[in-house]
Order: structure tokens, then sequence, then C-alpha cells
């Protein structure tokens, strides 16, 4: 017996109908899973696409070169200290440069000339050449000269020129060293007499005598007396020096 007419009362065709819903309710839960997990997945192959490290290396920067140390950095601020001008002068003192004095220039003995020497020389048996030019600065000399059995006698006469005598220098060569001394400060002594300007003949020829065979020297009137001697030989060298 039928409780009720069509397909939506109770009993077998009805059971057919809810069956089919349920399929159908599942089916588009499942498209619709299947549609989310799609989607989910592209978002994360995108994530993964953009989180992927470069695989290059990074280049160096000028400061960090490889294998050397960064250099420090100065601040803006700061400024390279320079020595001081009390440090330089402190420098300047721990390290000075003395200069060497000048010597004194020679000029001319003063009233002395050529003449005055040869030819009083000459008077006393010596020797003497005609002038002659000797070195670089063609400087004229006089030579005299005198041969005896105790020994040598010689006067060199030097000058810029023919009128005046810059340098005189005698010299004596005993035959015997015992008596050099003897023999030179007569001949010395002698020489030390020469005429010139501010002379003063009798002194200087004292000075010579006591002083003869050892290193000395002396002023007179202004012009400079040198003794001096070496084994046998004795000399003496007379000059105008400047300052």
């Amino acid at each position: 017996m039928c409780i009720g007419k069509g397909p939506y009362f109770y009993g077998a065709p009805a059971l057919d109908v809810k069956g089919a819903m349920i399929r159908a309710t599942l089916l588009a839960a499942t498209l619709a899973m299947a549609i989310l997990m799609v989607a989910g997945c592209g978002q994360e192959g995108a994530g993964q696409g953009s989180g992927h490290e470069s695989t290059a290396e990074p280049k160096p920067t000028p400061l960090a070169k490889h294998g050397q140390p960064e250099k420090p950095q100065t601040g803006k601020g700061e400024v390279a200290k320079k020595p001081s001008q009390e440090q330089k002068q402190h420098k300047h003192k721990q390290n000075p440069k003395s200069k060497p004095e000048p010597e004194p220039a020679p000029s001319n003995i003063p009233g002395l000339t050529p003449q005055d020497v040869y030819l009083n020389l000459e008077n006393r048996g010596f020797e003497c050449s005609e002038p002659e030019l000797m070195g670089p600065e063609d400087e004229v000399r006089w030579t005299c000269q005198k041969q005896e059995a105790k020994g040598e006698y010689l006067v060199e006469i030097s000058s810029k020129d023919a009128n005046s005598v810059r340098l005189l220098k005698a010299k004596v060569v005993s035959n015997d060293p015992a008596r050099a001394d003897a023999l030179a400060g007569d001949f010395l002594g002698y020489v030390a007499r020469v005429p010139y300007e501010g002379a003063q003949p009798e002194k200087a020829k004292g000075w010579v005598e006591n002083n003869v065979g050892s290193k000395a020297s002396a002023e007179f009137g202004g012009v400079s007396y040198t003794l001096g001697a070496k084994a046998g030989s004795r000399f003496l060298e007379i000059e105008k020096l400047e300052g």
C-alpha cells in the first residue's frame, strides 16, 4: 500500500533524490577545495620565486679589497697636525749648522815695493831673478837666493803688480842643523826690518831673534809676522791681512 503520490513521498524514489543531492554537494565542495589549493600553490610559487637568493658573487668595494685591511677613516673635524713654529725652532736649535769663519784675505803691505827688498838683497850678494808670472791668477814673483858654506838663503817676493808686495817669504837652510837657529836668527832678523808704513823694525827684529826655531806669530804696525821651522830649515813670512 502506497503512503502518498509522487517521488517526494517516503519511499524508494525519495531516497534516490536525497542521494543525488548529497553527491552534488560533495562534488561542489571538492571543486571548491581544488580551486583553493590551486590558488594557494600559485601564490606559494610566486613567493618562492621572489625569495630566491642571487648566486652572483658580490663585487668588492674600493675600501674593502680582498686581503687588505681597511684604512681608518678620519672624521671631517680632524686634520693632520703640522709641527708648530716652536717645535721647528727647537729642532733647529738641536741641529745648528755652524758656518766656518772666513779667513782674512791678504792685501798689499802698505808702502813696501819689490825694489825695496831685492835691491837691498843684491847689495848683500844675492842673485835676484826677473819677475815671473806664477799661478792661474798671474801673480808676479821675484826670487832672490844666495849660497854659502854655512847654508842657503832664499827670499821670495810675491805681488799682484810690479809696484807692491803682498807676501814676503824668507827661508834659511843650514848645513849644520845644530846651528840652524843661530844662522837663521841673524838673517831673518835682517829681513824683519823691511821698511813699510807703520813698521817697527827693531821690535820686529828682536821678536824674530827670540822666537826663531819655533812656530809663532805676531803683528807689527798692522802687518803679520809668522815664524816656522822644519828639520834644518827656518822661515819667516810677512804679509798684510785684512780684518
